[in-house]
């Protein structure tokens, strides 16, 4: 058996289906030949040329487009950053291939040089042309002008110049990374205010009037407020460059707020205060607002004295010790607190704490009727502050070293000051003052360099001025004139002046020697019937009385001359009061001449009753 046969030609690019056919044909082809040659039928036979054209195909997907960075509701896309996509796509031709991202999924429209979204649709972005099998990736730039929500859909698109073709099969990502993208806008921030001046010590709250408009959350964002001392804020960090003032306790819708305590001290100034806005992602205001200053003022206050750091005379007991005049050397010191610094400027510069008022006072006086002010001085129970020099030398000043700058609120100060003999004494019992059951107290305040004077404090401890037991014998002699023996002074008239030099009222008690010619200190009288007048022979009495009613004296035992010599209340003259003499010479006597002794005195308290 024989074959006629001629060489088959075909052209194109071959593909399965054309393979199949001329398997098929030349199948017949063997059948009718083999037939022809059997059955002996037509030997002729002509030859038919086949052709086919195969068209490129588009590149398919091998890993489905997504985001990049997941551009979702929790991790919205700032407006004014990017968002990107990736994915791979492989051509079946190997040639390069584009990765397309558009807002609707309208097929796009292929170009070699690259592709472009379909019609209506906003073309988000195209890749660079992309080695076939190799990552794609294509960004855009979020706009303040975009919507929040932003859909997209990828396509795939091949560069074959003569038939270029897209998959027109779009991939929209998965879980965070899919469809749509978000953007974040920026919150609005229109004013900053603080509801100061305040003191130190209390709240200050500053407000911002913001909100965001953005609602992809289901209700719009929520903002948030830091108030730094200086400009300056991070905004990688969302944080003050500088020194934190204050920051919002929570996110809010709108209008947020931020509460900042004054520290103590803090001086009386202007102080920065800057606000920064950011939203519920961290995503900064813009604009004049963001950054302004609010101007935080902090007030002046007054200082103040703690009661129990005034110490008067160092807690103990005022002696006094000069009669009829001032005793000096007490001392007084106390503490000076202001909440602004005791420094006014830092550096020592000036002393915020500039002055006091004082005054000191015997207890049942009190503080009221004793003020500060010079009307109220008087030497007996009130010493105040107000009272000229002169009129009582008090010296106080501040320590060098006890404020140690603007961080530090206190100044201690020292005093001294004198008191006259008249002041009262108090303590002991009811038989030994008339104030035995009160003391001496002070109450202090300060004043600061703005003239601002604080609250009067009382000491929360006392002292005692105690008794100064003194007095002046301002008559030196008792003459009792001439007489004759047998002879008497009747009335008394003879007399001595007692005065007060102390601070109580007294008495006097009396011890008297015997009269004589020869009389010295150092050498008594004999005794003798004819030349010594007996010491008793010498009477008193606190009134002109008649000789007979009047109190002898003795030499061993004193006698009291019950004066009642008035406690002195003036500080240029002392209380008095007069005692009156008499005597009787013995008709024993026979020597003529002058007769001498001498009679002691000695003061004594008087019943505080009979003081005034």
């Amino acid at each position: 058996m024989s074959y006629n046969t001629d060489q088959l030609r075909t052209a194109g690019k071959i593909t399965v289906y054309t393979t199949f056919i001329g398997i098929f044909i030349f199948a017949v082809v063997f059948i009718f030949n083999l037939g022809a040659t059997e059955i002996h039928t037509v030997d002729a036979q002509s030859n038919a040329t086949t052709s086919v054209t195969v068209v490129n195909t588009p590149p398919v997907w091998t890993v489905d487009a997504e985001e990049l960075v997941g551009s979702s509701t929790t991790t919205p896309t700032d407006a004014g950053n990017t968002v990107s996509w990736v994915a791979v796509g492989t051509d079946s031709n190997s040639e390069r291939y584009y990765l397309l991202v558009c807002s609707t999924n309208a097929s796009p429209t292929p170009n070699a040089s690259g592709p472009s979204c379909g019609a209506g649709a906003t073309q988000w972005g195209v890749s660079a042309s992309t080695t076939s099998g190799t990552q794609a990736s294509v960004s855009t730039t979020t706009q303040a002008s975009w919507a929040e929500i932003n859909n997209w859909y990828a396509f795939i698109c091949d560069s074959n110049v003569s038939d270029p073709r897209c998959n027109i099969t779009p991939k929209q990502g998965s879980g965070t990374t899919s469809s749509p993208f978000i953007v974040n806008h920026r919150p609005s921030f229109s004013a900053f205010v603080d509801d100061s001046p305040k003191n130190p010590g209390e709240a200050v709250t500053f407000t911002a009037t913001a909100s965001d408009a953005d609602t992809f959350t289901g209700a719009n964002d929520t903002v948030f407020l830091t108030v730094c001392a200086s400009s300056g804020f991070d905004t990688v960090t969302n944080a003050c460059t500088g020194t934190t003032l204050a920051t919002s306790s929570a996110l809010v819708a709108n209008d947020p707020t931020a509460v900042y305590t004054i520290i103590i001290p803090t001086q009386d100034n202007n102080y920065g205060a800057f606000g920064y806005v950011t939203d519920m992602h961290g995503f900064e205001a813009i604009g004049a607002t963001q950054g302004s200053d609010s101007t935080l003022t902090v007030n002046n206050v007054a200082p103040t004295v703690g009661a129990a750091t005034i110490s008067v005379n160092g807690g103990s007991d005022i002696a006094l010790t000069t009669e009829a005049g001032e005793t000096t050397g007490f001392t007084l010191s106390f503490t000076t607190s202001d909440n602004n610094s005791c420094d006014a400027f830092g550096g020592g510069a000036a002393d915020e704490i500039t002055g006091y008022n004082l005054s000191l006072y015997r207890s049942g006086i009190g503080s009221t009727t004793c003020t500060v002010g010079a009307g109220s001085y008087n030497a007996n129970n009130c010493y105040s502050s107000g009272a000229a020099p002169s009129t009582w030398n008090l010296s106080c000043t501040a320590s060098t070293t006890t404020c140690s700058g603007s961080n530090d609120t206190d100044m201690v100060w020292n005093c001294t000051f004198p008191l006259w003999y008249i002041a009262d004494p108090t303590g002991g019992t009811a038989t030994s003052s008339p104030y035995w059951n009160e003391n001496w107290l002070a109450q202090v305040q300060g004043t600061d360099d703005d003239a601002l004077t604080g609250a009067l404090t009382e000491s929360s401890v006392g002292v005692n001025v105690l008794s100064l037991l003194a007095f002046a014998l301002n008559t030196l002699s008792i003459p009792y004139g001439s007489l004759e023996p047998g002879q008497q002074t009747d009335p008394l008239v003879a007399t001595t002046t007692l005065a007060a030099t102390g601070n109580v009222g007294i008495d006097s008690d009396v011890l008297g020697q015997s009269m004589c010619t020869t009389y010295t200190s150092s050498t008594h009288c004999p005794v003798s019937a004819s030349s010594t007048i007996p010491e008793d022979m010498q009477v008193f009495a606190t009134s002109t009385v008649s000789y007979a009613l009047a109190t002898p004296i003795s030499s061993t035992t004193p006698a009291l001359i019950d004066l009642n010599v008035h406690k002195s209340t003036a500080t240029s003259s002392q209380a008095t009061n007069n005692a009156f003499w008499g005597i009787a010479v013995p008709g024993t006597i026979t020597y003529a001449g002058n007769y001498t002794g001498e009679n002691t005195f000695t003061v004594v308290l008087s019943d505080p009753a009979q003081w005034y």
